[in-house]
């Protein structure tokens, strides 16, 4: 939960932007339903343009379609895009490890040990978003230090994806604690200015997130 002082700082579309990704992202709104901007405002409590503004940054994270037709509605989920999506993430964070590894500060290897941390703090409490959070802060904040900025927006729409499609994947659900736990070889090698090394953990890492096979070809 998001202290008070913090919270009032939010503008309302930042508000409205979390609530709506958290329940996209955890399932409450399933694929392909049709958001409306005057139905989330009546629910919300809020104004038909703060709804606008959080669901077009919705759009940029690639997880709601808008058209004129349909209006917004939630991204579908299959498994080519699933596959294609994890694909595109192991190259796209593999290749920038060696980079991290080499230009890693000690203030940057700090966030990410506090990062590290907020992943068990959420394994504890048993809160599988606040998990998933922290879990999509510490691997673009790995790939930060590469300096490859132009893909980080990409890599975090890949990011966002896998972990969608793994609340839907029940054979390959880990433990919170396990799943924070695979996080410490990341580090180690991270700490280390092991490039090769991170970049073998990270392919490991991202290979065994969830089997494709192991969920339908499509959710709706």
């Amino acid at each position: 939960m998001m202290p008070s002082k913090v919270r009032k700082l939010l503008r309302p579309a930042d508000v409205v932007y979390d609530h709506v990704k958290r329940r996209i992202m955890m399932n409450e709104f399933k694929p392909e339903f049709v958001l409306t901007e005057l139905g989330l405002a009546h629910e919300i409590g809020c104004s038909q343009g703060t709804i606008r503004e959080a669901l077009l940054r919705l759009q940029e994270d690639g997880l709601v379609t808008r058209t004129a037709r349909r209006g917004t509605v939630v991204t579908r989920l299959n498994a080519e895009e699933a596959q294609e999506m994890l694909v595109l993430r192991r190259m796209i964070e593999t290749r920038g490890a060696a980079k991290a590894a080499r230009k890693i500060d000690k203030t940057q290897l700090a966030e990410i040990a506090a990062l590290r941390e907020r992943m068990d703090e959420a394994a504890a409490q048993g809160d599988e978003y606040a998990l998933m959070q922290a879990d999509t802060e510490f691997h673009l904040a790995i790939f930060r230090a590469s300096g490859l900025d132009a893909l980080e927006q990409i890599l975090a729409r890949c990011i966002k994806h896998s972990h969608r499609w793994k609340i839907w994947a029940p054979s390959h659900k880990r433990a919170l604690e396990k799943t924070a736990a695979r996080h410490d070889v990341l580090f180690e090698r991270l700490a280390a200015g092991d490039g090769e090394g991170l970049a073998a953990a990270l392919g490991k890492h991202i290979d065994t997130i969830v089997r494709i096979g192991s969920v339908p070809k499509a959710v709706r």
